[in-house]
């Protein structure tokens, strides 16, 4: 057992307290955890209860990192896991951060993969190929993945932009290329963009047949 002696704000984060027990510093807390422990001075307490509280601490820093993490930008589940693991976070600690994050609709994969797959199709004019490998790599599913391209690709419209990028290429960087290299250097850019290759034949027989 020991008792709180003194409860103190910390210099550089006045949401955070030093805590002192029996008149030597013990831990330091958010704010959050003070409250919810009901952390007083003159209270008594067990081994067992400080154990808790550090606990809870550790999960208000995880919570309050991941939190952070999203303030930059939307991340999928696995980018939070995978930041939490990297920073040390113990297993049962990026569940409860993950679960916190779930329920208050911070994070949520499939709208994120909605949100990439409609830039990735109207700002950067990526084929479904590239699309799916970016979202593969930000650890999306094979599922949601499945159901947000379903939903959100068409296959004129990625046509239309497949010719876009062709006819915008052919113009400016293989200008000056012989009319055989152009078509094979286009139809290599295109394949890198994730246009298949039947969607590419077709823009290029699109291109050939207007000249």
């Amino acid at each position: 057992m020991g008792k709180i002696t003194a409860i103190k704000v910390q210099k550089n984060n006045k949401k955070r307290f030093n805590v002192y027990i029996d008149d030597s510093f013990a831990f330091g807390v958010h704010e959050d955890v003070l409250i919810s422990h009901n952390l007083t001075a003159g209270k008594e307490l067990s081994i067992d209860y400080i154990e808790e509280v550090i606990l809870a601490e550790e999960q208000s820093k995880a919570n309050n990192y991941a939190l952070k993490l999203l303030g930059y930008r939307a991340r999928s589940e696995h980018e939070i896991r995978s930041r939490l693991d990297q920073k040390g976070y113990e297993s049962i600690i990026i569940e409860e951060t993950v679960r916190f994050l779930k329920k208050n609709n911070y994070i949520d994969d499939y709208a994120f993969a909605k949100a990439l797959v409609n830039d990735e199709l109207n700002l950067k004019k990526s084929g479904e190929g590239l699309i799916k490998q970016k979202l593969l790599q930000k650890g999306i599913s094979k599922e949601i993945i499945q159901s947000v391209l379903k939903e959100l690709l068409d296959e004129e419209e990625s046509l239309a932009a497949c010719i876009k990028l062709a006819e915008k290429k052919l113009n400016t960087s293989y200008r000056d290329d012989a009319p055989m290299d152009k078509m094979r250097k286009v139809a290599a850019f295109l394949q890198r963009r994730g246009y298949p290759y039947s969607m590419i034949k077709k823009a290029v027989r699109g291109i050939l047949s207007e000249d």
